[in-house]
C-alpha cells in the first residue's frame, strides 16, 4: 500500500483509545465540553463554597453550610469546557518512505486518525495542519466537533499528492503557533528529520508551549538510523534529484548513523528544555498498541500531560 486507505482510518472509530485525560492546561473556551475550565459557574462538579453576595442565585445556597455558620453561603461548580486539538501532520516526501511493513506516512495517517477519533469521542473541537506535499505547501483545517470534518481530515491524508513542496517543521509551527487557541493540545506527527540548529528560535515552539500543551509523535523507519550493506542504491532528494549511495562503504554508513544520532540529540535537548513529551514509533509498531502505551507512559509522569 502506497497511500493511507480511507477505509483504514475510517476503521479505527471503532480502536478507541483509553479515556485517560492527557491535558495539564484548564481550558478557557466558552462552549461546554468535557474538559475542566478555570472558571466557576454552573457546571456539574462541586468546588467549593462562599459567602453569598447580593445578587447571587439563591438556588445555589448551601443550607448546611449557612445553618452551620450563621451565615448564607453559596455553592461553587466548576465549569465544563471543551478543548481544542490541533493534528499537525508531516506530509514531506520523506514520510513516503519505509522498509519494514509500510510507510512512515502511513503510520503518521493513522496516528492522527487514531488521535481524532479520541478527540471526537471527548467531543473536543479538532483542527488539523498538513504540511509539505499538499496544496500551496501548507494546508490548515479550522477547528469544528463533527464526523463530517474528521473525515474530510482522514480523506485529505489519503489523497495522493499533486503538488511538491518542501516546507520546514518550523514553518508549520509558525501557523500553528498564529491559530492556535490558548489551552489546545497540538499533537505534532513527525520524523524531525529537518531540526535546525535555530529550531527553537525561529519555530516559536517556546511561546507555543506556553500557551498549550504539546505533544510530539516521532515516526521512523529501521533504515532512518542505519544502511544495511545492500549495494549502490538510489534514492530520491528533497529537490526530487535522485542520489545514489554505495551501502557496501563503511564509513559512508557510520556518516549515515551519526547523522541519525546528531538529530536524535537535537530533538531530544528541545524536549527536555521546552518539556515536551515524546511518542517514538517505527514503521513496525502496532499502532494502537505503542500509540497507547506511549500516552501511558505521559499521564505517568509528573512534569508531563496527566
Amino acid at each position: 500500500m502506497l497511500y493511507p486507505d480511507l477505509h483504514d482510518l475510517l476503521s479505527y472509530e471503532k480502536r478507541k483509545l483509553d479515556k485517560m485525560r492527557l491535558a495539564r492546561r484548564k481550558v478557557k473556551t466558552a462552549t461546554p465540553g468535557h474538559h475542566h475550565s478555570p472558571f466557576r459557574g454552573q457546571g456539574l462538579d462541586f468546588d467549593a463554597v462562599r459567602e453569598y453576595v447580593p445578587g447571587d442565585d439563591i438556588r445555589n445556597i448551601d443550607w448546611k453550610v449557612t445553618a452551620r455558620t450563621g451565615s448564607a453561603h453559596l455553592k461553587l461548580f466548576r465549569e465544563e469546557k471543551e478543548r481544542h486539538t490541533i493534528i499537525c501532520v508531516d506530509m514531506n516526501a520523506s514520510m513516503r518512505f519505509g522498509t519494514r511493513n509500510t510507510f512512515k506516512s502511513i503510520q503518521a495517517a493513522r496516528c492522527a486518525a487514531l488521535l481524532g477519533w479520541r478527540a471526537l469521542a471527548h467531543q473536543d473541537r479538532i483542527s488539523a495542519c498538513f504540511f509539505g506535499d499538499v496544496p500551496g505547501g501548507l494546508h490548515y483545517v479550522a477547528s469544528k466537533r463533527t464526523r463530517q470534518a474528521l473525515c474530510q481530515i482522514l480523506k485529505t491524508l489519503t489523497e495522493p499528492p499533486t503538488e511538491q513542496h518542501c516546507i520546514s517543521l518550523t514553518t508549520a509551527l509558525q501557523h500553528v503557533g498564529r491559530v492556535a487557541h490558548p489551552g489546545s493540545l497540538v499533537y505534532v506527527i513527525s520524523d524531525f528529520m529537518d531540526l535546525s540548529p535555530d529550531f527553537s528560535k525561529e519555530s516559536g515552539i517556546g511561546n507555543l508551549c506556553k500557551r498549550c500543551d504539546v505533544v510530539f509523535i516521532s515516526i521512523h523507519d529501521p533504515a532512518d538510523q542505519a544502511l544495511a550493506a545492500a549495494g549502490v542504491i538510489g534514492f530520491y532528494g528533497q529537490s526530487s534529484e535522485k542520489i545514489y549511495v554505495d551501502t557496501d562503504h563503511t564509513k559512508g554508513r557510520e556518516a549515515y548513523a551519526g547523522q541519525w544520532e546528531a538529530n536524535r540529540k537535537r530533538l531530544n535537548a528541545l524536549m527536555k528544555r521546552f518539556n515536551i513529551p515524546l511518542i517514538s514509533l517505527s514503521t513496525e509498531s502496532d499502532l494502537p498498541c505503542d500509540l497507547l502505551v506511549g500516552l501511558k507512559k505521559i499521564g505517568t509522569k509528573k512534569t508531563c500531560l496527566h
